[in-house]
């Protein structure tokens, strides 16, 4: 009796060791991520909201998820013909990005960011139609910085009336 028990841990111990060097297959990222604009009152007031479908945690650039101003052309933005309306906010030059660079989604949730864009794209005067669209960079594990993804949204577009 006590010799089967012995086979049985051994074959237990030799089993679970053998589990644990195949290495787990990784859920694949499920990240939605959408644009709104509110273009009333004399401001563009853009809205990005990012849904995490997945099982797992998602890390999102600090800069759209989080900063109230902008550092660089974090927008693609164009006029109604397609010409690029040109991005007038500081740009500042910056280290490789680091985990304090991103902003952790947990899965089965949502997170939405407000960003006053107004004065940092060049607005031409009256009213004009435009269509603005953000990509980016997520990632999968903090850890691991240069193992990002693309994620992008669906253009949108609005109607502001600059001065």
């Amino acid at each position: 009796m006590q010799r089967r028990t012995i086979l049985c841990a051994a074959l237990g111990a030799m089993l679970a060791a053998g589990c644990a060097d195949k290495p787990r297959k990784e859920e694949p990222m499920n990240l939605h991520a959408s644009l709104s604009v509110d273009a009333q009152h004399d401001k563009v007031l853009v809205t990005v909201r990012f849904e995490n479908r997945g099982e797992r945690r998602v890390w999102l650039p600090r800069a759209v998820a989080a900063d109230e101003r902008l550092t660089g052309r974090l927008f693609e933005l164009s006029g109604a013909d397609g010409s690029e309306v040109a991005y007038q906010g500081p740009m500042v030059k910056r280290l490789p990005f680091t985990a304090a660079d991103y902003v952790e989604l947990a899965p089965h949730s949502a997170h939405a960011h407000t960003i006053d864009i107004t004065r940092y794209y060049a607005f031409a005067p009256g009213r004009h139609e435009y269509k603005i669209r953000w990509w980016g960079l997520v990632l999968g594990d903090v850890k691991q910085l240069e193992a990002y993804t693309e994620s992008s949204t669906e253009p949108v577009t609005f109607t502001h009336t600059a001065p």
